[in-house]
Formats: C-alpha cells, sequence, structure tokens
C-alpha cells in the first residue's frame, strides 16, 4: 500500500516532538541510545544526561560546587564552620574569611586568633596583616602582652602589627622591645616600628641603638630610624621582603 504524499509528511510531523520528548527522559526512542539505569534489556532508563547534571547545578562547574560543600557558600556558613570540632574546618573558615572582601570577615579573623589550635590562630594573624586590618591593632596589642601567648605567635603578631602600619602600635611595641629578652622577637618589633615609620619613635629608636650591643639588632634599629626619617613608602602599601638579617629567625612552620 502506498501512501500519499500529504500522508507521509503529516506522520513525520508526528514523529519529530515525539523524538524529542524521548531524547529529553532518556528515553531510546527510534534510532536513539538508551540510558544505563533502565529497567530490563533494551528498556528506557530516566537517569541525567552531562547537561543535564551541569544544568542541575545551576551552571556552576563541578570545581564550583565542590568548593561551595566544602567551605561554604557565604560568611554566615564560614561563621559555623569557625565553631566547628574539626580544627581543620575552622582552618578553611579562616582561609575563606581572609579571602573575602566583607568587612565583617575581620572580626571572625579576630576572634579566631583565640583559636586553641595553633595552625588557626597563626593563620588568621596572618591575614590580619594581609588586609591591613587597622580595626584589629588593639586587640593584637593585648594579645602580644597577654600573659601565656607563644613566643611564634609574638613574632607573628608583632610583624603582623607592622604591615598593618597603624601608628597606635608605635608605642606599645617600643615597650615591648625594650622589655623582652627574645632577640628574636625583639628585632621583629624593631623592624615593624620601622615598617609603621610614625615620626615620634626616632627619639627611642636613636636610643635602642646607641645601647645595643647585639650587632644585628643595631643595624635593625639603625634601619628603622632611616625609614621613620625618610618616610620612604606609605607602610599599608609596602610589600618588601623581610630583612635578611630576620630571615632565621622568623623561619615559622606555615600551616
Amino acid at each position: 500500500m502506498r501512501l500519499r504524499p500529504g500522508l507521509v509528511w503529516l506522520l513525520l510531523a508526528l514523529l519529530c516532538p515525539a523524538r524529542a520528548a524521548l531524547a529529553q527522559y532518556g528515553g531510546g526512542g527510534i534510532g536513539g541510545n538508551s540510558y544505563s539505569g533502565s529497567s530490563g534489556s533494551g528498556g528506557h532508563g530516566f537517569g541525567l544526561g552531562t547537561n543535564d547534571l551541569v544544568s542541575s547545578g545551576g551552571g556552576q562547574s563541578p570545581e564550583e560546587r565542590y568548593q561551595k560543600a566544602a567551605h561554604g557558600a557565604n560568611i554566615s556558613d564560614w561563621a559555623r564552620r569557625l565553631n566547628d570540632d574539626d580544627p581543620s574546618k575552622r582552618l578553611d573558615a579562616v582561609k575563606s574569611f581572609g579571602e573575602s572582601n566583607d568587612p565583617k570577615a575581620i572580626d571572625y579573623l579576630i576572634q579566631a586568633v583565640n583559636d586553641p589550635d595553633p595552625r588557626v590562630e597563626a593563620k588568621a594573624v596572618d591575614y590580619l596583616g594581609r588586609l591591613h586590618a587597622a580595626d584589629s591593632t588593639m586587640f593584637l596589642i593585648q594579645k602580644l602582652f597577654t600573659v601565656g601567648t607563644r613566643d611564634k605567635l609574638r613574632q607573628r603578631i608583632v610583624m603582623t602589627l607592622g604591615k598593618i602600619g597603624d601608628p597606635r602600635a608605635t608605642k606599645p611595641l617600643l615597650q615591648y622591645v625594650s622589655q623582652d629578652v627574645n632577640p628574636d622577637i625583639r628585632g621583629a618589633g624593631i623592624y615593624a616600628i620601622g615598617e609603621i615609620a610614625d615620626r615620634s619613635s626616632a627619639e627611642e629608636l636613636q636610643r635602642l641603638s646607641d645601647d645595643q650591643t647585639d650587632p644585628r639588632l643595631k643595624r635593625l634599629a639603625s634601619e628603622a630610624l632611616a625609614k621613620v626619617s625618610t618616610r620612604v613608602t606609605a607602610p599599608t602599601t609596602k610589600t618588601s621582603p623581610f630583612p635578611t638579617a630576620l630571615e632565621a629567625a622568623l623561619a615559622t612552620e606555615r600551616p
């Protein structure tokens, strides 16, 4: 039986939407392929294809979805992780805060400086310096003078105060380096004072330079005095590395 041309076109028009529907839901269709997960041999499954998986993620790549699941999507998620019993999750939260542009992140980084895990508190201090968080200046000074603060953390704190560049830290740092007996921390403190470059510290730095018997500390005091006298660059924009004399002393283990 031969079909008339008009009937042929009508059948084709009805067949095309059916094939599209089967393809959308994973059906094999006429001339199509069946998907895994089908019931029985040659059956039509309802599994999602690659395109469906991508679209179900809201257009995000697999890496982006993993990062969101692992580290949280926003500052509220990170804050919850900061109170997690697992120190590795708290460390992830600190890293997320440190990379955030949200001003609220500074408060959470300050909170993390009191974390019982040394890696977490050290990383929080580092990020406060990287962000030039002047709002943390007074807290860091208090932590510096707190009995029980570990020497390695004190080194980080004084260097962070230098990176922040807040002149309010100048007098406390001068007081600290004149009392502390640890030469490594004293050297770090003198260097930080030079980074802040507050002119009011010039007289005390000169006295430190004159009274030092340790040639390394004497040199650091002289270099700090030169920075204060010339105010070469705004402290908050400096990216210069640590001086060679301090590299060994400040080579603390990074988390």
